[in-house]
């Protein structure tokens, strides 16, 4: 494990992709991520859990958080939610995208809170 020299580490918002992982702080006052927690969707998520999202022309994923959510940092919900593992790769215009309901975002939300 590479060392670092992080003398503070500044609390994320809930909501940010960083916090399913859980940080931790040595006794050296170094710094690290557990990467073992993890949120999963299931592939058949019930219809009555999610809305469909049409992908527009243009759309990034931090764009589409925003339209639905309000929030360009849940992103990453909506890309756990339809299974795709790769951030960087563009939203493809046409596609379709479940998108989980507000009240299942705040839930896994509170869930990471609690660690």
């Amino acid at each position: 494990m590479k060392q670092n020299s992080i003398t503070s580490l500044n609390r994320l918002k809930t909501e940010n992709y960083e916090n399913i992982f859980n940080v931790y702080r040595e006794e050296n006052g170094l710094y690290y991520y557990n990467l073992i927690q993890t949120v999963v969707f299931p592939s058949n998520l019930p219809k009555g859990l999610f809305s469909v999202y049409e992908i527009g022309h243009g759309d990034s994923w931090p764009y589409i958080s925003h339209k639905v959510y309000d929030n360009p940092n849940l992103w990453w919900v909506i890309l756990l939610a339809n299974q795709i593992d790769n951030p960087t790769n563009n939203p493809v215009p046409g596609s379709l995208l479940k998108i989980p309901r507000t009240n299942i975002v705040k839930e896994i939300l509170a869930q990471i809170k609690k660690g």
